[in-house]
This record gives structure tokens, C-alpha cells and sequence, in this order.
């Protein structure tokens, strides 16, 4: 088994919170200029994380197999979970909000006709999906285009980023392409990004370049809190100019990664972030139990917005292992069709 690299379940773990953060703020019809400016950076550093480690194993077949266990079939599971079972169970116990609305028969496919999810964090496994493919393609033309690897670098960061480009400005808010395929479109430079760093630098390493991580973590803040701005990457709508869309989505990335390789690791948030997959999955559907309950308690905003997110990051505590041990193969943990493993 291959050692966990600490700092990255942090950088996880600070990622999967911002995310809960936000869908908390969702459930509660809270608006902040804040939450705007940390969509900038909140599904970026996603995509990057992802892309940081990329493999093309031994081939397509045996990479295609490999998404399908890790993201696929807990896609499929959880979808078909919260777009049919858990509204209607929710309903019979009288709890209706928007979130909770069963899809019906026809959700087998609103997702890729219509955008729509009961479980709104899903489409992030989907559009990796999607993502890891394209780039996989990307990748195999480079290596056939040239043999040099700066130069495949070099093509790879040019054509990713005038995919995204391209995206923001003829694609995004003009056209909706069906399945997210525009979100994987927008999620492309950030995965390369992800890709290139762990090919041509030391981050995952400790390296020379540590001792000016607290410089580069207050410029990279900079950058992104005087340029940054609202982002959907879900909706491929994009409320700033393609540019700081792009740059601030990296510093912003950078910010956390760099943040997260000083500090190293803060056990709970560690912890989430090693099994962050499940914390995406399911945290809306406590949040959909949980939220009207704290609506009605009518306590301070900042009040229940603290207790909200303490409830549900903590009760992950109890729930990561459940799932583990009941749920290993709709979780990513273990592998639903079976591949021999290998370091290639």
C-alpha cells in the first residue's frame, strides 16, 4: 500500500468543508460576497487535486475501468438513491423543500437533458468522470505529436487552456451542452494544472522551495481575493472576465495547497479529507433533514450557520466507518469489477 501523503487529505479536507459550507449557506437562503469569492477556487482546487494524480495506467481499457469503480458506480448508487428512494421517504415523513423533490422516473436522465440533481454535489463525480476521460485523450494525442516531454507540457498546457478559454467565452452562459459536458470543458486547465505540477515539480515533495511557501501563500491570497469573483462551474456560468476566472481559480488552489503543506495535518479535517468522496455524496442528504430543523429554531444566522456545519462535518465521525465497512464498494474503497493493480 502506498503512503498517504498528509497535507494532501488536509487540502482535501479543507476543500470537502468549503463545500458543505457552502450547500449549508444554500439550505439556509444565506448571500455573501464571500461565499462568491470562494467559488473562485472551491471546484478548481477540486479538479486540480484530481488531476495531481493522474495515471493512464496500462492502458484505456484499464484506466476506463478504474473511473468507472471510483467515480461511476458511486455516482450511479447515489443517484438512484437520492432521486428515488430518499425524497419519498423524506415526504412520507413530511419534510419538503426544493432539494428533497423526487426527479420521478424521467431523473434517470434529467441529469444529462436538464442539469438536474435531488443530490446537487453528484454532478462533481460525473464531470471528473468526463474530465479524466477527455484528458486521458488529450494526453495520448500529445504523446503522439511529440516525444519531448517539455514539449508535451508545453502542448498540453496550450490546448487545456484554450479549451477553458474557449469555453468561458463563446460557450459559457451562450450554450448549455448536455451531460456537464460544458463543466468539463471549464474543469480542464485545472486538472492539467494538477497533472503538470506533479510531473515536473516537487509538490509533493519536501524541496528547496518550502522556505518561501509563506511568501507565495500571502501572494497567491492577494491575487485571488483583489481578482477573484462568483463562479458556477456547475452551471458553466462565470461572473468574471475569463482571465481572473482562470488565474484566480490557480492562486486560489495554490493558496490552500500551500497553506495545507505547512500545516501538515489537523487530525479531523485530515480525516474528511481521506474519505472526502463520502462526505460529497451524502452530506445534502443530512443537511436536507437537518437545515428546515434549524430554520425553525430561530437562532442568529452566524449561530446556525457554525452549529449546521459543526453537526454535519462531526457526525462524519461516526459515519466514514459505517460506511467503510457497509457500503466499501458505492464508496470508492473497494473495487466493484475487478483489475489486477499496478504502479505503471
Amino acid at each position: 500500500m502506498k503512503q498517504r501523503i498528509e497535507y494532501i487529505d488536509l487540502a482535501k479536507g479543507f476543500c470537502i468543508i468549503l463545500v458543505v459550507l457552502f450547500h449549508v449557506l444554500q439550505h439556509l437562503r444565506v448571500q455573501s460576497e464571500y461565499v462568491y469569492w470562494i467559488s473562485t477556487f472551491r471546484m478548481p482546487l477540486y479538479f486540480f487535486l484530481s488531476g495531481l494524480f493522474f495515471k493512464e495506467y496500462e492502458g484505456f481499457l484499464g484506466f476506463l475501468i478504474r473511473k468507472i469503480n471510483k467515480l461511476l458506480i458511486p455516482f450511479c448508487f447515489f443517484y438512484i438513491i437520492t432521486s428515488f428512494l430518499y425524497p419519498n421517504i423524506l415526504l412520507s415523513f413530511g419534510i419538503t423543500d426544493p432539494h428533497t423533490e423526487s426527479l420521478g422516473i424521467q431523473g434517470l436522465w434529467a441529469f444529462i437533458i436538464e442539469g438536474r440533481f435531488t443530490n446537487g454535489p453528484l454532478w462533481f463525480l460525473w464531470c471528473l468522470f468526463i474530465v479524466n476521460i477527455l484528458f486521458y485523450l488529450c494526453v495520448t494525442i500529445v504523446k503522439k505529436i511529440c516525444v519531448s516531454d517539455v514539449w508535451q507540457a508545453v502542448l498540453l498546457t496550450i490546448f487545456c487552456f484554450a479549451v477553458g478559454m474557449a469555453n468561458s467565452l463563446f460557450i459559457a452562459s451562450h450554450i448549455n451542452l448536455l451531460g456537464f459536458v460544458d463543466s468539463a470543458l471549464a474543469a480542464l486547465p485545472f486538472f492539467s494544472v494538477g497533472y503538470l505540477f506533479n510531473k515536473f515539480t516537487d509538490i509533493l515533495r519536501p524541496n528547496a522551495w518550502g522556505k518561501f511557501l509563506p511568501i507565495l501563500i500571502i501572494i497567491c491570497f492577494a491575487l485571488t481575493f483583489i481578482f477573484g469573483g462568483r463562479c458556477s462551474y456547475m452551471h458553466n456560468i462565470f461572473w468574471i472576465n475569463p482571465i481572473a476566472q482562470h488565474l484566480c481559480g490557480i492562486t486560489g488552489t495554490l493558496f490552500v495547497i500551500f497553506s495545507a503543506k505547512i500545516i501538515r495535518d489537523i487530525p479531523f479535517i485530515t480525516y474528511w479529507g481521506r474519505y472526502s468522496i463520502m462526505i460529497l455524496v451524502s452530506h445534502q442528504l443530512i443537511l436536507q433533514v437537518l437545515s428546515p430543523l434549524l430554520r425553525n429554531a430561530h437562532l442568529p444566522i452566524p449561530i446556525t450557520i457554525v452549529v449546521l456545519l459543526g453537526i454535519v462535518m462531526f457526525s462524519y465521525q461516526l459515519l466514514i466507518p459505517l460506511m467503510k465497512k457497509y457500503l466499501p464498494y458505492v464508496t470508492a474503497q473497494k473495487n466493484v469489477i475487478k483489475i489486477k493493480e499496478t504502479d505503471i
